[in-house]
C-alpha cells in the first residue's frame, strides 16, 4: 500500500511539472522574437511562475515558511498565460489579477506563520522575504498589463521592476536563506542581510535616478545586492566542492555559484553604469545575458540542487 501511495504521489509530481513546463513552453512560443527582444524579459518572468516558484515553494513549505501548495494554482497559471497573450491591454490586466491575489494569499501566510515565532534571524527572513516579494512583482505586472505608468516610468521599466521582483526577490533570498539554514555563520547571514537590503535598495534607487534625486542610492543599491549574491554564489560553488555532495547536485550547485557571480558582476557594471559608463553592457544585453543566467542557471540548477538536499535529510 505504502509503495502504491508513493508511486500514486510521484506520477501527480510528474505530470504537474510536465504541466507546468507544457505552459510555459506556450508562452514562449508565443513571446519568443530573440533574447535582445522585450518580448524575452516576459518569457524569463513566467518561468519563474511556471517552473522556479513552484519548485521553490515545495522548499519553503518543508521549511515552514509557508503552509502548502495551493490548490488552484494551475487554474492561476493558465490565466496568466491568456493575461499575457495580447499583450498590455485593460482586459489582460482584469485576467492578471488572479496571480496578484495568488502571490498576496501566499505573502500573508508566509506573514501570519512568522509572526507566531517572531524570528529576526537572517535565515528566517531571507525565506520570508521569497514569499512575500513576488507580490510586488505581481502588482507591477499588473500596472504593465494595464498600461499603467507608476512614477511615469515607460512600460520596458515597469516589466523589468515586475522581473527583478519575481526573479532578484524570489531565488535570491531564498537560496541565500536555505544556505544560512543550512550553514549558519557570519558569511552567510551577511549574505542575507545584503540580500534583503538590497532588493528593495535598487528598486528604490531606479526610482530615484528616474527623477533625478539622490543619485547615489541605485549603486548603493546594487552594490549591497551583489555583495550579498556573491556570497550566495561562493557559498553555492563550495557547497559544490563538498564530498557530502556529489553527481548531478554537486554539478548543479557549481552551475548554480557561477551562473550568479557572472550575472552579478554584469549587474555591478550595470549599476556602476555612471561612474564607470565603460563597465555597464547595453540594457538588452543585460536582460539576455543577466537575466538569462539568473533564471536558468542560477535559479534552476540551485533549486534542483536544494531540492535534492532536502529529500536526502
Amino acid at each position: 500500500m505504502t509503495l502504491r501511495t508513493d508511486s500514486t504521489a510521484e506520477l501527480k509530481r510528474a505530470f504537474r511539472v510536465l504541466a507546468h513546463v507544457g505552459l510555459w513552453l506556450v508562452a514562449c512560443f508565443y513571446w519568443w522574437q530573440g533574447p535582445q527582444r522585450p518580448d524575452w524579459i516576459v518569457v524569463l518572468l513566467t518561468f519563474a511562475a511556471f517552473i522556479l516558484m513552484p519548485l521553490g515553494e515545495g522548499l519553503l513549505h518543508s521549511h515552514g515558511v509557508i503552509p502548502g501548495r495551493p490548490p488552484s494554482r494551475m487554474i492561476v497559471l493558465f490565466t496568466l498565460i491568456i493575461a499575457l497573450l495580447p499583450g498590455p491591454s485593460g482586459f489582460s490586466g482584469i485576467l492578471f489579477l488572479p496571480w496578484l491575489v495568488h502571490r498576496s494569499i501566499i505573502a500573508v501566510q508566509s506573514f501570519s506563520i512568522w509572526q507566531k515565532h517572531r524570528s529576526s534571524a537572517s535565515a528566517d527572513l531571507c525565506l520570508l522575504a521569497a514569499a512575500v516579494f513576488p507580490a510586488v512583482g505581481a502588482a507591477w505586472l499588473v500596472a504593465f498589463c494595464q498600461g499603467w505608468r507608476p512614477f511615469g516610468f515607460d512600460a520596458l521599466i515597469v516589466l523589468l521592476t515586475a522581473a527583478h521582483f519575481h526573479h532578484a526577490g524570489f531565488t535570491l533570498p531564498l537560496i541565500a536563506g536555505l544556505i544560512a539554514r543550512a550553514r549558519p555563520g557570519r558569511w552567510t547571514s551577511w549574505s542575507c542581510i545584503a540580500v534583503l537590503a538590497g532588493v528593495p535598495l535598487v528598486a528604490t534607487g531606479i526610482t530615484c535616478t528616474h527623477f533625478g534625486l539622490l543619485p547615489w542610492v541605485e549603486p548603493l543599491g546594487v552594490t549591497f545586492l551583489v555583495l550579498g549574491a556573491l556570497g550566495v554564489a561562493i557559498s553555492q560553488m563550495h557547497l559544490g566542492f563538498e564530498t557530502i555532495s556529489s553527481g548531478l547536485p554537486r554539478t548543479a550547485f557549481l552551475i548554480s555559484g557561477a551562473s550568479l557571480l557572472i550575472a552579478m558582476l554584469l549587474a555591478l557594471g550595470f549599476g556602476l553604469r555612471y561612474i564607470m559608463p565603460s563597465l555597464a553592457l547595453p540594457m538588452p544585453q543585460m536582460w539576455a545575458i543577466h537575466g538569462s543566467l539568473n533564471a536558468f542557471g542560477f535559479g534552476l540548477f540551485g533549486l534542483l540542487a536544494w531540492r535534492d538536499q532536502t529529500t536526502k535529510q
